[in-house]
């Protein structure tokens, strides 16, 4: 990490404009930052790449990926608490939702963060989830500024509690197939649907959809639509999807909770 991101700010030597950053983070997030360049760092979007010496420049990416295995953690713990009763399948099917791009996104969105975002105004127009990416770097900022422990009970009370409805959220019919190809994308895993055909039945046509994993059948499904085949093939393989996202995440070890020791 940069020496700089683990130098907790003084008050009293924050110039106008970052005075105005100061509160305006202080309003979004329900707290008082110690060190503001973290977050500062966390909102950059790779459009806007800050330059801190020829040919180096830095973005939010290294901080997105850190709020990604945080957020998936405090959620899974929020999850388990909240739903005593449930078993696995639904936890997982529920952390899917909550953690999905487009969930994220609107949750950003929801809290102001487009209102603190650098970014570059036609990356705006080609990315979709720029907000939801720049929330987990935020999150990724405050285990750096505050610990786990901290950082857990502001995404749960402040976050969470207060813009996702849970009974609403289990209710609503989840893009599996969405959520499937993001996590292939992180993994670098190849992901295809075979979608033909099904039955003779020409006045009440049904197609089938055979979901493709690294070269391995993990999904079948049934519909009167393509695209409805697919989202249950989808929905049959996002157990097993999302378990090889956390078993790939638990490989890499987590930075140490004491941000005084963090370097870069």
């Amino acid at each position: 990490m940069l020496k700089f991101l683990s130098k907790p700010i003084r008050r009293l030597r924050l110039t106008a404009a970052d005075k105005e950053f100061y509160q305006n983070l202080k309003k979004i997030l329900g707290f008082a930052p110690d060190n503001l360049d973290v977050y500062k760092l966390a909102l950059v979007h790779r459009s806007a790449s800050l330059i801190i010496s020829p040919g180096q420049k830095v973005d939010n990416e290294r901080l997105e990926y850190l709020g990604d295995a945080i957020l998936d953690a405090i959620v899974a713990d929020y999850l388990f608490a909240e739903f005593p009763n449930s078993d696995e399948g639904f936890l997982t099917k529920m952390r899917a939702k909550i953690v999905s791009r487009n969930n994220m996104n609107q949750l950003a969105i929801s809290i102001g963060l487009p209102d603190v975002v650098k970014v570059n105004n036609g990356a705006l127009n080609h990315q979709k989830y720029i907000y939801g990416n720049a929330l987990e770097a935020i999150v990724g900022a405050m285990f750096i500024d505050k610990g786990f422990k901290f950082t857990s009970d502001v995404v749960v009370n402040n976050f969470l509690r207060r813009h996702i409805n849970l009974e609403e959220l289990e209710s609503i019919e989840y893009d599996y197939k969405s959520r499937i190809l993001e996590i292939a994308q992180k993994l670098h895993i190849k992901v295809a649907f075979d979608t033909h055909d099904y039955g003779d039945n020409k006045q009440k046509p049904q197609f089938e959809a055979i979901l493709i994993w690294n070269g391995k059948e993990i999904g079948r499904g049934l519909g009167q639509s393509k695209k409805e085949a697919e989202q249950k093939a989808s929905m049959q393989g996002i157990e097993l999807a999302e378990g090889e996202l956390q078993s790939e995440k638990q490989k890499e070890d987590l930075p140490n909770e004491d941000p005084s020791n963090e370097q870069v």
